[in-house]
Parts: C-alpha cells; sequence; structure tokens
C-alpha cells in the first residue's frame, strides 16, 4: 500500500495486485496478449483493467484485487475483495483472499462451481486461523466477488458480502450478485425502497464476509457472457456511492477499460470519496461477422464464376 494513497494497479498478466508509482487518474498499463493467449482464446480473448484508490476520507486501503489465467490459458480468474477489520486486519485479510484465491485457481482443475465453492471456504478457514494466532489481526475478514471466465462457456461468479458484479449488455446495465447486507435484504423484502437503502446508517452492516464464522453462505451461479459484453467487478466504495444507471453510464463511455475505470473512480472520488474503490472490468470484444460472411460470399462468388465459365466452355 502507497502511504500517500496512489493508486494499486495490477498488470494485464498480473498473478496479483502490484504496487506502482502512478498518480491517480493515470492511464492503467495493459500488456498486449501471448501468443498462447491468442492462439486460444482468439477475438474471444477479453481486454481487462483494474485500478483501487483509497478514496478521499480514508488513510488506508483494504481494498485488493487480481487477475489469474490457469497454465493452459483456457479460464481467467478475477478476484476483487474489501477487507474488514481494524489496525492492518482488513487489509491483510483481503490481500490474502486475493491471492489464496489465484493459488486455489491455478492449481485446481474440476467443475469450475465446485472449485471456486472449495476455494472460497478455504480462504476462510485460513483467515480464521490467521486471526486466531495473532492479536494484532482479531476480527479481521473481508468481502470477496470473484468471475471466472472460461473458453468453453462455463463461466461462474462466486461471491460473499456486498462487493459486486454488474453486466454491461446492449447498454444496459444488471447486477448480477445480490448483497448479503442488512439494507438488500430490508430492500428485497420491500421494508426500505432502493433511496432509503442507499441513506439508511445500516448500509455498511454486511451478514456475510470471510473470516468471520465457519458456516459460510457463499453464493455461486452461471454467467453466460455474450460478444460485446462487459463485466465489472468493484468494491462498495463505487456502487455505495454512484447509481447503478450511472455506473453503467461511466462504463459505457469508452470501449477502452483502462478509460472506463479511470472515471468510475474519479467519479466516486467525486461524490465524497468516503471509501476505498476498487473497479476491475473485462470487455469482451463484439462478435465480427462482417469479415467472415464476406469471405465467404467471395468464395460463393468464385466458384459461381468457375462453374459458369466451365459450362460455356463446355
Amino acid at each position: 500500500m502507497s502511504p500517500r494513497g496512489e493508486p494499486l494497479i495490477s498488470p494485464y498478466r498480473a498473478e496479483s495486485a502490484s504496487i506502482l508509482p502512478n498518480p491517480p487518474g493515470t492511464q492503467l498499463p495493459t500488456a498486449p496478449p501471448t501468443e498462447e493467449e491468442s492462439r486460444c482464446w482468439g477475438e474471444a480473448l477479453p481486454r481487462i483493467a483494474g485500478a483501487t484508490h483509497v478514496g478521499v476520507v480514508r488513510n488506508v486501503n483494504q481494498d485488493a484485487f487480481g487477475r489469474f489465467d490457469d497454465d493452459g490459458r483456457s479460464e481467467i480468474l478475477l478476484v476483487v475483495a474489501d477487507g474488514l477489520g481494524g489496525h492492518r486486519g482488513g487489509e491483510v485479510a483481503s490481500r490474502l483472499a486475493v491471492d489464496l484465491l489465484g493459488r486455489h485457481f491455478v492449481e485446481g482443475d474440476g467443475d469450475p462451481a465446485a472449485r471456486l465453492t472449495q476455494a472460497i471456504s478455504n480462504v476462510n478457514r485460513e483467515i480464521l486461523r490467521q486471526a486466531g494466532e495473532d492479536r494484532a489481526l482479531k476480527g479481521m475478514g473481508t468481502t470477496v466477488v470473484c468471475l471466472l471466465m472460461a473458453l468453453d462457456g462455463r463461466s461462474y461468479v462466486a461471491h460473499v458480502g456486498d462487493s459486486r458484479l454488474y453486466r454491461l449488455r446492449t447498454g444496459q446495465i444488471e447486477v448480477l450478485t445480490e448483497d448479503h447486507s442488512l439494507v438488500a435484504t430490508l430492500v428485497r423484502e420491500g421494508v426500505l425502497s432502493e433511496e432509503e437503502a442507499r441513506h439508511d446508517p445500516r448500509r455498511n452492516q454486511i451478514l456475510q464476509a470471510l473470516g468471520v464464522r465457519e458456516d459460510l453462505e457463499i453464493d455461486v451461479a452461471p454467467v453466460s457472457p455474450q460478444p460485446g459484453d462487459a463485466y465489472l467487478l468493484c468494491s462498495d466504495g463505487l456502487h455505495g456511492l454512484l447509481e447503478d444507471h450511472e455506473i453503467g453510464r461511466l462504463a459505457g463511455l469508452s470501449d477502452e477499460p483502462e478509460t472506463a475505470i479511470e472515471k468510475l473512480i474519479a467519479a466516486a472520488n467525486d461524490a465524497g470519496g468516503t471509501d476505498n474503490v476498487t473497479c476491475l472490468l473485462a470487455r469482451i470484444p463484439p462478435a465480427q461477422p462482417f469479415p467472415t460472411l464476406r469471405a465467404g460470399a467471395a468464395r460463393i462468388l468464385e466458384a459461381t464464376r468457375d462453374l459458369l465459365g466451365k459450362n460455356d466452355n463446355e
């Protein structure tokens, strides 16, 4: 963590977030895809960028994020975590969650949904263990939201707490996760409206988090990515200050993930910056049917000409 509150930037293929001396609002680095990634994913390879910022009010950034690839490059895991707890506990918990989830992802195999569930459960136990052994870490915990994107289409979201996954499709934004928080539960039960929940003094009370107890409720659901989709993972430092339609508008202003991330974080800070804010955005390239159709039409035309020429010569 930077003592001056500088952004925490994750390079394109970083196995975990790394600290770079970039001032707030700079372009986020995105390395070109490797030859193996291009061969495996082709035109479907998503463009990914992410950043976290300490915000305007706080002195410590307890958010963390990361992007991980499996050895075969056929799967990508994106993770955002928002730490809880005083002193350095929250910072340790979120960083631990991201790093361990990445390790379990790279080393694991089998059904993606089961892998995500098992990995999060393992991380929960490890956070509890470390908090029990170190008094300085007592009470630490973290939210987490993960998106596993697979080339074969078996993509899943898993989350605990109030960090979110949004999907932007054809200009519309949709929340793909349900917050594990008191006010979100009251909204779902019809007790509070969305507007009332945004200003409710209990809005920071979450009902589930890693490191709180062993019996953890983990939500896992399939995701069906389509060409042109964008997926945004974020902490409540973003969605707690900006309404969903504004998040969708800002995320859709640019096809460049780096630019969109920069605008989102700047808007959260302009809205008060009362919390750490983290965004991780994956944009899937749109389908490119026209060149394929054009090439196919050219082949048909060429074959027709050959056939007509052959008939003329007979």
